[in-house]
């Protein structure tokens, strides 16, 4: 069996807009990059009221390189 292979770069853009009650904060992340910027795929999109929440997201995103 193939073994799946970690990608080698990927970009991971956080944004953060002041609503009345909450933050907005969205996070896009793109795992599937060649080392050109080339071949970029779909980025995946979530959004976020949590501030931890919006934290562990982009920790996630960042532990899948490293393959913890």
């Amino acid at each position: 069996m193939r073994q799946a292979t970690r990608p080698e770069a990927g970009v991971c853009i956080v944004t953060v807009e002041r609503q009345p009650h909450h933050l907005l904060i969205t996070v896009r992340t793109n795992r599937n990059l060649d080392r050109h910027l080339y071949s970029a795929r779909p980025e995946a999109v979530r959004k976020f009221a949590d501030t931890e929440e919006a934290i562990e997201a982009t920790a996630a995103f960042l532990r899948s390189f490293a393959g913890e």
